[in-house]
């Protein structure tokens, strides 16, 4: 257990902006609140807010809402616990368990203090140690100055099989957990279980996450007749998915969201040179081909993706391929074309920065850029040829969802193929979708928000904000079953003998609708609320229409009611009607009857 005083010093300091937007770099302020898309769902007009003065968030699109702790919990996929050790690492608390240190081998954080420390240990040894000469030597060669490593904090990893693995062991990490950071390998020895370093005699380049947290790793082989491949990369892991990720785009983040506008290179060392050279806004692919799932990441940030990619026949399909995918996710592509035999890297040096700037600057976009190259693949003097390429076009505007988009790219297609729009339009409706291949589980359905019921919201909204007036009203005069959503009941019963204060710091605590709720109502008033409002008079008209509504459901049991005479039910219709009448009058006509009502009811459960 995590001591009550730590948790609550690490929610003071940890602001909610400060640590949204430092994973959502377009959170913006709007008015009294900060506003971005949500990174929980899929949208296009922003709903997700941070209220900085009640230091929580909630997204009026999918409903998901909490703290500064269930921010982290959620968009990290961690635990309570969890979440506040990365909280206090982030704000400067040191957390000592109740009880001792926390036994969790293997968990999250364990692993990004592993990969912190390898971090570290790898870039000693290339700075400092003897064993790292020679990765020096070579890093020169490639021009990289001392100020680029420590900025990238770049390694060797020694020629050695236990160097890590001995040095984590006296720390007192597990063999196990250095097995699930993929920083070990497992191995069978005389017999016994034993391990050994994953990475041997290579330049290191961390892999950091878009919070700068080193994740993983990339060795590179310093010569090409050495033995084995020449990048061996981290595991797939509890932190790293390669999906997932891009090399320097942490670095990169804050240039992406000034520019709007993301480059993707190949190689780390490639964006490290542009880094270097002042292209601030470059991520790298790390070789492997880009994803779903990297076009989400740079769709949070960015409109635009400029994707400079080999000009040899692996780097043209990957373009195009890539092309597609980003298409589908909305983003803007256009593919600048490098000179044979030249990446980014031997580019910048040779020629310059501006070089590799003006290649940016005139790069087509990607309809232009598939038209060019499947021209170049295609014999254009045979009609077969010809389709092929038209196939080609058509597959790629199909991609996009904007109707709008897929006008502007068939006008330009028929422009540049020489054909009608209108052709091009049938053809587009005749390309049948490719098959999906079955999934192994079926999507998970997009969350969305909870609809609570309008006036127990809005009464609560009330309770919340002005609780010092509304909480002796509602306690005296408004019993808590009025409250027909649970939810909104169990929020309102605690309310009466809890301040607000108290839900919030135990918000972690609710259960999933229950911080929908709360969350709901913390984030701000109902428009209808301005300064000039009688917040006292405001709650009475609330328990007065909650009352009708009472009376409504009594009266039409009392119709269908069993064990009732026919006088007895006349009787009691009679009063349940002489009691609404009065309850739309004012509160102060309706007060007496609603106090005799709630005097009878005590009478009636003594």
């Amino acid at each position: 257990m995590i001591p009550k005083d730590t948790i609550e010093e690490v929610r003071s300091r940890a602001n909610v902006v400060d640590v949204v937007s430092s994973y959502l770099p377009e959170l913006r302020r709007r008015g009294g609140t900060h506003k971005c898309c949500c990174p929980f769902h899929k949208e296009k007009t922003p709903s997700f807010t941070v209220n900085e003065e009640r230091q929580i968030y909630h997204c009026f699109g999918c409903g998901a809402g909490g703290d500064v702790f269930g921010f982290v919990m959620e968009y990290e996929k961690i635990d309570f616990v969890g979440a506040v050790q990365l909280l206090a690492d982030r704000v400067g608390v040191e957390v000592v368990f109740e009880g001792g240190r926390r036994e969790e081998q293997g968990g999250k954080e364990v692993l990004l203090k592993l990969h912190a420390e390898a971090a570290a240990y790898y870039h000693r040894i290339l700075m400092q140690g003897t064993e790292g000469e020679v990765a020096r030597r070579y890093l020169e060669e490639r021009a990289l100055s001392v100020e680029v490593m420590k900025a990238f904090q770049i390694g060797f990893a020694p020629d050695a099989w236990e160097g890590l693995l001995s040095r984590a062991l006296k720390k007192g990490y597990a063999a196990e957990e250095l097995e699930k950071a993929g920083l070990v390998v497992p191995s069978e020895r005389g017999g016994e279980q034993g391990y050994y370093d994953r990475f041997r005699g290579r330049v290191m380049f961390p892999i950091c996450d878009a919070m700068g947290r080193v994740i993983g790793f990339s060795g590179r082989i310093m010569n090409r007749a050495d033995r084995g491949a020449k990048y061996v990369n981290s595991p797939e892991t509890l932190l790293f998915r390669k999906s997932q990720v891009l090399f320097a785009f942490d670095k990169a983040r804050k240039a992406i969201v000034e520019k709007r506008q993301a480059v993707i290179v190949e190689g780390q060392i490639d964006a490290i040179r542009c880094h270097e050279a002042g292209l601030t806004q470059v991520a790298a692919s790390q070789g492997t081909a880009l994803t779903e799932q990297h076009a989400r990441l740079i769709k949070r940030y960015a409109d635009e993706v400029v994707l400079v990619f080999d000009a040899d026949t692996a780097g043209v399909k990957a373009a195009v391929a890539t092309a597609l995918l980003f298409t589908g996710e909305e983003l803007s592509v256009r593919v600048a074309t490098l000179p044979e035999k030249e990446d980014p890297d031997s580019l910048i040096r040779d020629q310059g920065v501006g070089a590799l700037e003006a290649l940016l600057e005139e790069a087509p976009g990607a309809l232009a850029y598939v038209i060019e190259v499947k021209r170049a693949e295609e014999d254009q003097r045979t009609e077969a040829g010809r389709l092929r390429v038209v196939k080609a076009v058509l597959e790629l505007v199909r991609q996009t969802k904007s109707a709008a988009r897929r006008d502007a790219m068939l006008q330009e297609a028929a422009e540049r193929l020489g054909l009608s729009v209108e052709a091009l339009r049938q053809d587009l409706q005749q390309v049948k979708k490719p098959m999906r291949k079955p999934a192994e589980k079926p999507a998970e359905q997009p969350k969305q928000a909870i609809v609570f019921p309008k006036e127990e919201m809005e009464l609560l909204e009330l309770l919340v904000h002005h609780y010092e007036q509304v909480q002796p009203l509602l306690k005296r005069y408004l019993p808590s079953r009025f409250f027909q959503y649970p939810a909104c009941r169990t929020l309102v019963e605690t309310l009466m003998e809890r301040p607000p204060s108290f839900l919030v710091e135990h918000l972690h605590e609710l259960d999933e609708e229950l911080q929908q709720c709360l969350t709901r109502v913390q984030i701000g008033l109902s428009k209808g609320m301005d300064a000039e409002t009688d917040v006292g008079a405001l709650t009475c008209r609330y328990m007065q229409l909650f009352w009708r509504w009472e009376l409504d459901r009594a009266l039409a049991a009392c119709a269908t009611a069993e064990g009732l005479s026919a006088a007895e039910r006349f009787e009691r219709q009679t009063r349940l009607k002489q009691d609404l009448r009065l309850l739309r009058e004012d509160w102060e006509t309706a007060l007496p009857m609603v106090e005799s009502r709630l005097h009878a009811s005590a009478d009636d459960s003594a």
